[in-house]
């Protein structure tokens, strides 16, 4: 067994590209089974969205008759706390065939999400909890394995084995000499299986390494603390531990909570009974983000005193799905702007994260893009074993 696990040295073989090629057959047997889960599941729920609005087709679309005008989307929020309890967040899709989504959700439950007719306000159905439970169960995997904090851990340790297989795989795929160059970027279809298979998995892993890579940081990015900080610190941004060497974020956030509880105070002091009218906010974001978009409206809870609009916009160079937002007192006074394009990079970042790491960033050509590459990363723990186990045999 130990020569199929420390193969000899070939002759003109570096001693760095021997290294990397004996460390990428043991790593990449050791988590192999780990990010193949991972991938799998990860190309399953990059399509949630799309499943989700095939699934719901009939109430996620109506047809809406003729010049018939919108209602006002505080009724379909009145309608929907007297059919199912207080709504939390309420989503107006910038489609003109597309319904309000309603939802209400809390750490005890998932809550429901509810769809309506915007013209009526006209219930037309809510989210199968089956559906909703599959999901959850797919992000279950993805991100725990099941295994709550231990699967965490063990899939972030294989996550950061995979970046040094992509890594040493690229070592591995350099070929020694320039006219080589054109035979490592073709896969054989002609050959026979062993070589159509060694092909797939060196071409292919060539092709995918850098999105493969990327998703692989993003993804650590959006699970784990530590690789949170260092980015955002790389990014420019203040260090998110909050600890005594960190008195100036300390003395930040205590300020911003000092001037918070202040306007707090004042206006349960002047505005107890006073409510906002949700249609006049969304008509006040409309007018100062001055662009079709998906608006989010996140209602005001017991830990939040504000209401925010997030507007989406895409009308950049890149056609990103990036968020400008709004924060609106209790009574419907602006408080905070934030415009994303003015923002500092790492603000930036901590808001495109999750949707750069699953590919909603462009919408659906990255969504497709991403699912072939999460595909391809499936592939490659069963295409390198199958080269090892032909030496095994």
């Amino acid at each position: 067994m130990r020569t199929y696990l420390l193969r000899k040295r070939r002759k003109k073989e570096s001693s760095f590209k021997y290294i990397m090629s004996v460390l990428h057959l043991w790593l990449g047997l050791l988590s192999s089974v780990i990010i193949f889960v991972v991938c799998l599941s990860g190309s399953i729920y990059a399509f949630k969205t799309q499943i989700e609005n095939l699934i719901y087709k009939d109430v996620v679309y109506y047809k809406s008759k003729e010049n018939s005008p919108k209602i006002a989307i505080d009724t379909i929020v009145n309608n929907f706390d007297k059919q199912f309890g207080g709504a939390t967040s309420i989503t107006v899709f910038k489609e003109a065939d597309k319904s309000v989504l309603v939802s209400s959700f809390s750490k005890q439950s998932n809550g429901v999400s509810a769809y309506y007719n915007p013209n009526s306000g006209e219930l037309l159905g809510t989210k199968n909890k089956t559906s909703i439970a599959f999901f959850d169960f797919i992000l279950e995997v993805h991100r725990f394995l099941l295994a709550g904090d231990t699967g965490k851990f063990i899939n972030g340790v294989a996550v950061l084995i995979f970046i040094f297989l992509l890594f040493s795989g690229f070592i591995i795929w350099l070929p020694k000499k320039l006219n080589q160059l054109k035979t490592s970027l073709k896969i054989k279809f002609k050959a026979k299986f062993y070589r159509i298979n060694y092909d797939l998995h060196r071409v292919l892993g060539f092709y995918s390494m850098l999105l493969l890579f990327f998703m692989s940081v993003t993804g650590l990015y959006v699970s784990f603390h530590w690789v949170k900080n260092a980015v955002i610190v790389g990014l420019g941004g203040d260090s998110i531990v909050i600890s005594d060497s960190n008195i100036a974020l300390k003395k930040t956030l205590s300020n911003s909570f000092d001037t918070m509880f202040d306007d707090l105070s004042r206006e349960d002091k002047t505005n107890k009974k006073q409510k906002s009218n949700l249609q006049s906010l969304l008509i006040k974001t409309d007018s100062i983000f001055k662009y079709d978009g998906t608006k989010i409206i996140q209602l005001a809870d017991e830990n939040s005193k504000s209401i925010n609009i997030i507007k989406m916009n895409t009308g950049n160079l890149l056609h990103f799905y990036v968020p400008d937002k709004i924060e609106f007192s209790i009574n419907g006074k602006i408080r905070k702007q934030e415009l994303f394009t003015s923002l500092p990079l790492n603000n930036q970042f901590k808001l495109i994260a999750k949707p750069l790491h699953t590919g909603e960033i462009m919408g659906l050509p990255t969504i497709i893009i991403y699912f072939l590459i999460s595909l391809i990363g499936c592939s490659l723990p069963i295409t390198g074993f199958i080269i090892w186990f032909k030496k095994v045999k």
